[in-house]
């Protein structure tokens, strides 16, 4: 039997690319989860972002637009995932806040958000994302937000910093904004 040696050099370089980090082998950091559209999974991947995973998935209610409250809340009890780190919980249970970014539903990039904690009781807190929420928010025909609109929040690491990705999965019913405000 004769040994084909012309790909040797191919692992060879895909080794080498393992080895700087340019190349991962993880199928986990590879695989796009099938409620993540193509187009934001594409723009994580251009970003270099790993570890994908749904936070919460949640109607915005008033405040979630309000321009006022310039904040996204990130209920305790929605939360699908732990996406923190240790150090990153330690931080935010001592009031730090974390600098994050996130991909807006049009797919613009925007630095400069706060991840919070809000304590409400005992025991009951809320995420919130915070800062420049209401540029997120707002102007409305950017990314479509609205009271009652269906929405995705992921996370994903980029360099081992976290970031967020909001999907607009679907418009408010038509009795949403009426529903929503008397939940406030």
């Amino acid at each position: 039997m004769e040994v084909d040696w012309s790909c040797l050099h191919v692992l060879a370089n895909a080794s080498e690319l393992v080895r700087d980090g340019l190349l991962s082998v993880s199928p986990a950091t590879q695989t796009r989860p099938s409620e993540l559209p193509e187009i934001f999974w594409d723009k994580m991947q251009e970003m270099h972002g790993q570890d994908v995973m749904l936070v919460l998935e949640k109607r915005l209610s008033a405040t979630d637009v309000n321009r006022h409250a310039s904040r996204l809340s990130i209920p305790m009890g929605q939360m699908r995932a732990s996406f923190l780190t240790s150090e990153e919980i330690r931080a935010l249970d001592n009031k730090e806040e974390i600098a994050v970014s996130l991909i807006e539903p049009c797919l613009h990039v925007r630095h400069g958000l706060q991840l919070r904690k809000w304590n409400h009781k005992r025991d009951n807190f809320s995420y919130v994302l915070a800062k420049e929420w209401t540029d997120v928010a707002h102007p409305f025909e950017r990314n479509g937000l609205e009271v009652g609109c269906l929405v995705r929040l992921w996370s994903f690491r980029m360099n081992g910093d976290l970031c967020f990705c909001l999907v607009n999965v679907e418009a408010p019913p038509p009795d949403a904004v009426e529903n929503m405000t008397n939940l406030e």
